[in-house]
């Protein structure tokens, strides 16, 4: 019982940390601004050019961070996950119907 609520709370880390990889890679700017970077501006000024370099910095960091958690979330939900091959051979698989979660790790 124990082993499904700690796979659940790693499931739910692991979409949360899946949408905020996402989330954080698209929100990081390009380093390849191109020709319209040059010609616009953009945020080249003085003040402008630290203050997006700072959160880009930190947007960076987070995403390395969640990352990190990601993986070692994904590796923990492997070790804990139950081995189906040394409870069923593949023709009890074909004939079996199982009914619940439960029904297959007896």
């Amino acid at each position: 019982m124990e082993l499904q609520i700690l796979e659940s709370i790693l499931l739910v880390v692991l979409l949360v940390a899946a949408l905020f990889i996402i989330v954080a890679v698209l929100l990081q700017k390009s380093s390849d601004d191109g020709l319209s970077g040059s010609i616009t501006g953009g945020s080249d000024t003085f003040y402008g050019k630290d203050k997006a370099s700072h959160s880009d910095r930190t947007l960076f960091i987070f995403t390395i961070i969640v990352a990190i958690i990601f993986v070692l979330a994904v590796l923990a939900v492997y070790v804990i996950q139950p081995d189906f091959y040394a409870t069923y051979t593949l023709d009890e698989w074909k004939t079996n119907t199982f009914n619940t979660y439960q029904d297959i790790f007896k």
